[in-house]
């Protein structure tokens, strides 16, 4: 998913290009057709890389931009895995696509797979984890324990998208990302979903990919906030209890007035953001909640 990324692209390119088992398709989605296109051209020095340039839409989120290249894929012919990679990730052992393949082979095709991801000084990401009852409803998160304990797939209940393989063809209705998520938790929104209806999701530590966190793509601080925000409190009120999303909102509020004088864009889109995120949103097929 492509926007403002294309220094971040160009290095993925080389990573897959010199993976031992090469790619069936490299598909990415510009979603910043207007501002900051890409040009197949500045992607395609690489022998042996396939790759589809699809058209996203100005501004569109990652969700959004997965959505469309499902779409693509599916009307393509596509039933296989799908591996969806952020701008910003590296391959750096060149097997990485070997060691990923010969995995999926032992699982079920409904199961949502997530790979190990390092950041940039090698330490491990918090790329999944679990949901517990109450306000910290997120604490417990992958972490360098979990690469020592066992090789074998880890059950977990979400998974990050920065690194999630699929075959969104395999469940019905079709596994898709719901809009109603511009800007983060639309990966952990998909994971309780699907898993609700009895998708395994599994986190592989033997499969690892690094990532430089913020180089895929570049949007205005005030922006990513509201987005962000948006996301957050409908996470929320979709997968917890009514009293948790009354807390959270309040402290959210609060902090943000006291932080007003200070920082007045960024308090300012959190504001605007309350506002959005509370207003009812249409349902979208196949996005039910998956509240615990």
């Amino acid at each position: 998913m492509a926007y403002h990324s294309l220094g971040a692209l160009q290095r993925l390119a080389h990573d897959l290009a010199r993976q031992r088992l090469s790619t069936v398709r490299w598909l990415v989605i510009d979603n910043s057709p207007q501002s900051a296109p890409l040009q197949a051209s500045d992607l395609e020095d690489h022998p042996g890389l396939l790759l589809e340039l699809v058209p996203g839409v100005e501004g569109d989120g990652f969700g959004a931009g997965c959505n469309r290249g499902f779409e693509h894929l599916l009307k393509a012919g596509w039933r296989g895995w799908i591996w969806l990679l952020n701008p910003d990730t590296a391959l750096p052992r060149g097997d990485e696509l070997h060691q990923l393949s010969q995995a999926l082979t032992d699982l079920p095709p409904q199961a949502l797979v997530g790979t190990a991801v390092r950041d940039p000084t090698g330490g491990l990401e918090p790329s999944g984890g679990w949901i517990d009852p109450g306000l910290d409803f997120r604490r417990r998160r992958l972490g360098a324990a979990n690469l020592i304990t066992d090789a074998n797939p880890l059950a977990v209940d979400w998974l990050s998208g920065c690194s999630l393989v699929l075959q969104s063809s395999a469940h019905d209705p079709m596994a898709r990302f719901d809009p109603a998520f511009p800007l983060y938790y639309e990966d952990m929104d998909l994971c309780l979903r699907l898993a609700a209806a009895g998708a395994p999701v599994l986190w592989l530590p033997a499969v690892a990919v690094s990532h430089q966190r913020g180089e895929g793509s570049h949007t205005s601080s005030a922006r990513r906030q509201r987005l962000a925000t948006v996301s957050y409190l409908r996470f929320i009120q979709r997968h917890r209890p009514p009293w948790v999303l009354a807390l959270r909102t309040l402290r959210l509020l609060l902090t943000t007035l006291l932080r007003l004088p200070a920082r007045p864009r960024r308090s300012w889109a959190t504001l605007v953001a309350l506002a959005q995120a509370l207003a009812p949103v249409p349902p979208t097929p196949g996005a039910t909640a998956a509240r615990r």
